[in-house]
């Protein structure tokens, strides 16, 4: 069962929060705040439709070819939210948000195979 029939816990760890405000700094200084704005509530859609329906991202191509399937992602395009479903605690851990044009390889090895820290609540 996905969930669809109730609502998911969605969590993000700090560094994917750091992710989201270093991202939406970028935007602001180099382009302009309204795109900021937008680029923001990108973020926020694509993170509250996750309560709702958490197991309809793809497994990241990079993640699938290594035979690791327990992450998901979705796109807030060009951005790529990756995240886990834990179904025991009802709870979606977003992970990682960041630039799909970067070393995605790189940055999920890095990222996912660290310690991970949450925020507190």
């Amino acid at each position: 069962m996905s969930g669809a029939d109730q609502s998911w816990k969605v969590v993000t760890t700090r560094l994917a929060d750091q992710d989201i405000l270093g991202i939406i700094a970028f935007i602001g200084e180099r382009e302009r705040p309204d795109m900021a704005e937008i680029i923001l509530e990108k973020f926020i859609q694509a993170r509250d439709s996750l309560s709702k329906l958490p197991e309809r991202g793809r497994i990241p191509p990079e993640m699938k070819k290594i035979s690791i399937l327990s992450y998901r992602e979705i796109q807030a395009a060009p951005y790529r939210m990756v995240y886990q479903v834990n179904q025991a605690n009802h709870t979606v851990y977003i992970h990682l948000v960041a630039d799909g044009r970067r070393n995605m390889a790189e940055l999920l090895k890095e990222r996912l195979l660290g310690p991970v820290e949450y925020k507190k609540q």
